[in-house]
């Protein structure tokens, strides 16, 4: 189950979601779903993803903002139940065009924030949306571990601070995360040499993060995720052609 290419996507997965608290999910979900069936790569990363949800809860403890937590939580849950009988329903095929169109849509988003600030930080979004957004968010997590990313549309235009931003995101994504090990065990999606698979992948991440400390100043932020938005662009569309 675990090959060098699996290695070396959760390795980068660490860097990405220690340094900049999201897109692990939407990174490793596409490039690991061109090396095995995407029902297995999501079933993988779900431990993994709990795991760095721990990790970047306890770096930022209690400093996450509860009225937020309040708003998206529940929507966000029923969202990744709804994702989970989906991903067990869907075909191999389906699954891979609906990971795909995923990672597409969503890097599309991540570079036009990137490249136009200025546009998106003058967007401010009601409660009503915002629950809309987390069970947008919900179903995205469940299919292809990206639901993070969807939250962050109402979450950046609510000009938190740095450490509550992250602290309030991972624990929406802890709870779910929880959720999904349960749901895809129900569903007969994560079995155990998975868990362990996943489980055993774990140290990468974290082995990822540590060198991601070391030589990000190379490039600055906006070039690295612009490059990394890029690539999760391909890899869906590689993997909606290939389906």
């Amino acid at each position: 189950m675990i090959t060098f290419l699996s290695v070396a996507a959760a390795m980068a997965a660490g860097l990405i979601k220690t340094t900049f608290g999201i897109g692990a999910g939407v990174f490793l979900t596409p490039l690991l779903s061109l090396i095995m069936t995407p029902k297995t790569a999501v079933a993988l990363m779900a431990p993994m993803m709990l795991v760095t949800d721990i990790s970047t809860l306890w770096l930022h403890w209690k400093k996450w903002d509860l009225k937020y937590i309040y708003i998206l939580l529940p929507g966000f849950l029923v969202g990744v139940l709804a994702g989970s009988y989906y991903l067990a329903w869907a075909s191999p095929s389906l699954s891979k065009v609906t990971i795909g169109i995923i990672a597409m849509i969503f890097s599309a988003y991540q570079i036009a924030r990137i490249r136009y600030p200025k546009f998106f930080s003058t967007i401010d979004l009601s409660t009503s949306t915002g629950v809309f957004i987390s069970l947008i968010g919900g179903i995205s997590s469940a299919i292809a571990h990206s639901g993070g990313i969807i939250v962050t549309i109402y979450l950046v235009t609510k000009n938190l601070s740095k450490s509550s931003f992250v602290a309030t995101l991972v624990g929406i994504l802890f709870f779910s995360d929880i959720l999904k090990l349960i749901t895809y065990t129900k569903l007969d999606l994560l079995s155990q040499p998975l868990l362990i698979s996943g489980l055993e992948l774990t140290p990468v991440l974290f082995l990822g993060s540590w060198l991601g400390s070391k030589a990000i100043n190379k490039i600055t932020d906006k070039q690295f995720m612009l490059y990394v938005n890029l690539l999760i662009f391909v890899s869906g569309v590689i993997l909606t052609i290939r389906h």
